[in-house]
């Protein structure tokens, strides 16, 4: 019974841990999708551009809509 506890709560704090984390990194993807619509990008290239990990944090708009051509 003792053993079944422990796995138990640590399946519990690791799943807390992983929403938490992708939480806070979803945050981050909506700021970088909004950033690169604002440099004139559609949002399908936007959302594209920051899931494959061309766009990112600190890019210029130039920089942004260079990653789509």
């Amino acid at each position: 019974m003792k053993n079944i506890l422990i796995i138990a709560l640590s399946l519990f704090s690791v799943s807390a841990f992983a929403t938490g984390t992708a939480g806070s990194n979803n945050g981050l993807n909506g700021d970088l999708i909004q950033k690169a619509t604002a440099a004139g990008l559609s949002g399908k290239q936007a959302t594209k551009g920051v899931v494959t990990g061309h766009i990112n944090a600190g890019m210029t708009a130039e920089q942004m809509r260079e990653t789509v051509r």
